[in-house]
């Protein structure tokens, strides 16, 4: 690999995508330090250029996990970056929130608050097993990229267990969630999209990615019994959870 490729960027600097990053260069509880080029969190991978797939591909990634509902992935499906990549779809949201017939079903008049989002996301307990069982059945060196349609909930959500699993504190977790609204300020589309989406209220602006509802998620988490019973509740064996803190941790 060319040295830029080495280099380990905190946002990689891609054209057809504006929330690719790193999970790699954070302090754990054990003094150790999340890996670089193991694991990137992203928005969609559907307007990737030829350019950024070689990017992405020499920068080390072998694996995608696609987060989205089907339906979302048959109307914007990712570019395949190149042969040797691995793909699997593990949806993270048991609502297709594009159905609105299912969303009045379930939520009758009142649309969920973002919090209710989260939680539905963090039961998806089947998809975040499948994650997590992918993940450890990847060679070590391989880097993983994970993403949604923005990068921000179900991938938040993901990155979050990924961190607390390899012993990052909640306020890390918390700011690598965070950054999101930033990044997306990027697209000029998102960007036209923040103040139509907060005259609803904070309880349902969707696009934003406040502090509080990190929190929400580290929370929910504690309330499990921690990290690794929370993974345990979705079926995920110790096995499994050293294999995926291996990847995290291990150079």
């Amino acid at each position: 690999m060319s040295n830029v490729y080495n280099q380990c960027w905190a946002r990689l600097p891609l054209e057809g995508a504006c929330n690719v990053r790193e999970l790699g260069g954070y302090p754990t509880a054990s003094g150790a330090m999340t890996q670089y080029h193991r694991f990137l969190r992203s928005d969609s991978l559907g307007s990737l250029t030829p350019a950024d797939e070689r990017f992405l591909h020499d920068y080390g990634v072998r694996a995608m996990i696609d987060l989205r509902d089907q339906s979302e992935v048959e109307f914007d499906p990712d570019r395949p970056i190149a042969p040797d990549v691995t793909c699997v779809n593990h949806p993270l949201l048991s609502l297709d929130i594009a159905d609105q017939e299912e969303v009045r079903r379930r939520f009758a008049e009142q649309p969920p608050s973002v919090t209710e989002i989260y939680d539905l996301i963090l039961g998806s307990k089947a998809g975040i097993r499948g994650c997590f069982e992918f993940i450890a059945a990847q060679p070590k060196d391989a880097c993983i990229v994970f993403h949604c349609a923005v990068g921000k909930d179900r991938t938040g959500t993901l990155a979050l267990l990924l961190m607390a699993l390899a012993g990052c504190d909640e306020w890390d977790c918390v700011a690598s969630y965070m950054q999101t609204r930033a990044h997306l300020s990027r697209n000029e589309w998102y960007l036209s999209q923040f103040d139509s989406a907060a005259k609803k209220g904070p309880d349902h602006n969707m696009l934003d990615s406040p502090f509080e509802v990190a929190v929400h998620v580290w929370d929910r988490i504690e309330q499990a019994g921690g990290i690794e019973e929370f993974l345990r509740s979705c079926g995920i064996s110790d096995e499994v959870m050293d294999a995926v803190k291996a990847h995290l941790l291990e150079a």
